[in-house]
């Protein structure tokens, strides 16, 4: 299964980095801006700032590339990127809800004793694809993602840790390419850009994990050989 999903969420990411960079950089450029304010001028309210645009900022690019990948998955044409996170903006409480609960759990999990936080974040790995694919409440999330994932969790860790490993390294690498900038604009540009091409390959894993456990029997990519499918639609430029 892990060699499974990071394959078919490398070929997601191929097919789909054009959208995905997009979705993932129009954010993070505002998130990275009070990034590099707040390091410029560190007080409690830029810092503040910086914490929460980070915060939103994730969860709506997570969102909303959850769902480019749904769209891809049940073959339907590439919506705009307003449209996306459109979709998103309506869950956004529920996932904020979920994600802060589920990093106060990991985080207590890891600091009492090692064990039992790697085994909360794979149980609960699946809670952002649970919120915008099901449509599940807070409560529903972490119960939908604990069934998934069960039975499972060692493999599925291996899946989150290898991801999350992939996207930091490629987001460091990007990072120490733009050192040679100022400070405030190597933190704007680096990041930016940073985020735009990491973040979205960890989330087209946990997406297609996701599919895999719930949908064993269907895969991730609809037929490409079938005319009109996804392959003309999806290989164009995305749209504003």
């Amino acid at each position: 299964m892990i060699s499974q999903v990071l394959g078919d969420a490398a070929e997601v990411y191929r097919r789909l980095w054009q959208r995905s960079v997009a979705i993932a950089g129009s954010i993070f450029v505002v998130v990275s801006l009070a990034d590099a304010l707040a390091r410029r001028h560190p007080t409690t309210g830029t810092e503040l700032v910086s914490l929460v645009l980070r915060l939103v900022g994730g969860l709506l690019v997570q969102g909303a590339l959850v769902e480019i990948v749904r769209d891809l998955h049940e073959g339907r044409p590439p919506a705009s990127l307003a449209d996306y996170y459109r979709r998103t903006r309506g869950e956004l409480g529920t996932l904020l809800g979920a994600t802060v609960l589920a990093a106060v759990g990991i985080t207590l999990g890891f600091v009492f004793l090692l064990l039992p936080g790697l085994i909360l974040l794979a149980r609960w790995s699946l809670i952002v694809p649970a919120v915008m694919l099901e449509r599940r409440s807070v409560g529903e999330a972490f119960g939908r993602s604990n069934r998934l994932v069960g039975g499972r969790t060692g493999r599925v860790l291996v899946i989150a840790v290898v991801a999350g490993l992939l996207s930091a390294l490629a987001a460091l690498v990007v990072t120490v390419a733009f050192t040679f900038l100022p400070p405030f604009w190597a933190s704007w540009i680096g990041g930016t850009i940073a985020g735009a091409v990491a973040v979205p390959y960890q989330a087209h894993v946990l997406t297609v994990l996701y599919y895999r456990l719930s949908e064993p029997e269907r895969p991730i990519l609809p037929d490409r050989a079938r005319p009109g499918s996804w392959r003309s639609t999806w290989d164009e430029e995305p749209p504003a």
